[in-house]
């Protein structure tokens, strides 16, 4: 199973160094849009919220397979 590594940019940059065995990149797409979404809530919870902020999915060469921010995972509704 591929390993994923979920790297958080946002006021600071923490890169995941551990990472997560998924069964294929659309597991590791959900869990990256679910932890964005957790994210923004905490972020909102502060009072705040920076829609910019992103989580880069990366495989184990460190190349980035897909970047999920955090404004791409809600609709923001009048």
């Amino acid at each position: 199973m591929p390993r994923y590594f979920f790297h958080l940019y946002d006021e600071s940059t923490f890169l995941d160094e551990e990472g997560t065995e998924l069964a294929d990149l659309e597991s590791a797409r959900a869990k990256a849009r679910c932890d964005a979404r957790n994210m923004a809530c905490a972020e909102v919870l502060d009072g705040h919220l920076t829609l910019s902020h992103r989580i880069d999915v990366a495989d184990g060469r460190g190349e980035v397979l897909l970047t999920v921010e955090f404004g791409d995972t809600i609709e923001v509704e009048d």
